[in-house]
């Protein structure tokens, strides 16, 4: 069924994100690459409001109120995610990023007042488990990447929370993430300006901004899919396809990284997995 194709398509696509991420990070500034790509990604969607002739709100103090901690949050996550993956491995970006529906529950509790029985609780805690696995070194050290990348999707699980609210209100999901990517390229470029704005000379180097843009617009391609696949099906059944990107990670990560794969890697893998499985098979909390 096309829909279902589209899905895949979309699972296949973020599966592959983080390695082709690592990819770029190991040889190029990962502050830089998320500033472009962040900017990138902001101008399909802003492209739509000129088509809608909605310009004129993305930048009015409403919105611009509004999407602010949005934008932060979303930035904090890319930050966090370019920079982790630059000191750790791509198969453990990929891996330890499909923890995120731990924070998403967590925050339901907090925002929205969800409840979760044991199952949930047992699910959560088999993932989390797994992500231990796949991070534990030995003794009492510690990968600063892989905590970093463990990180990433809380950012991403707080923006999407706000934005959730925003759209309950029935703001357009466009100009949500129309706002999202361009107020989280300013903060980043603030930050850049505040921390080293030497980056910047990086404007000049070809292949550093064209990998930038590339990031950008294939991050916005899935985001694009995602939600044309969620308009077509409920977000439980879409949710049920996550486990299949945490495999596309490890595939990718040998076969376009060429990075070892451990026992250690499959354990996390069946651990995170199964615990996402048991999530989408669980009836639907009551709130």
């Amino acid at each position: 069924m096309p829909t279902y194709a589209l899905l895949i398509s979309v699972m296949v696509l973020w599966g592959l994100y983080p390695i082709v991420t690592h990819y770029f990070v190991r040889s190029l500034d990962p502050l830089f690459l998320v500033l472009i790509s962040t900017f990138a990604s902001s101008l399909p969607f802003i492209a739509i409001q000129f088509l809608q002739k909605n310009q004129r709100k993305l930048i009015s103090k409403k919105t611009i109120q509004a999407l602010l901690p949005v934008a932060l949050f979303a930035s904090l996550g890319h930050v966090l995610l370019f920079v982790g993956t630059k000191y750790t491995s791509g198969v453990n970006t990929g891996l330890l990023l499909q923890i995120e529906p731990i924070y998403a529950m967590i925050l339901g509790v907090i925002f929205f007042k969800e409840l979760f029985g044991l199952g949930r609780i047992g699910s959560t805690l088999t993932m989390i488990m797994g992500a231990m696995i796949i991070v534990y070194k030995g003794g009492a050290t510690f990968n600063i990447g892989d905590i970093l990348i463990l990180l990433a999707p809380l950012m991403y699980q707080l923006s999407h929370t706000l934005a959730k609210k925003l759209m309950n209100k029935d703001i357009d999901t466009t100009l949500i993430l129309a706002g999202r990517m361009l107020y989280g390229g300013i903060i980043i470029l603030v930050f850049i300006f505040i921390y080293d704005k030497s980056l910047l000379n990086l404007l000049f180097s070809i292949e550093s901004v064209a990998s930038g843009v590339f990031l950008g617009f294939y991050l916005s391609v899935v985001v694009f899919l995602w939600y044309s696949a969620l308009k077509k099906i409920p977000i439980s059944v879409a949710s049920a396809f996550l486990p299949l990107t945490a495999l596309i990670s490890l595939v990718g990560s040998s076969l376009f990284l060429r990075e070892s794969i451990t026992p250690q890697h499959y354990i996390g893998l069946l651990l995170i997995v199964g615990g996402m499985i048991w999530i989408s098979k669980l009836p639907a909390t009551k709130v």
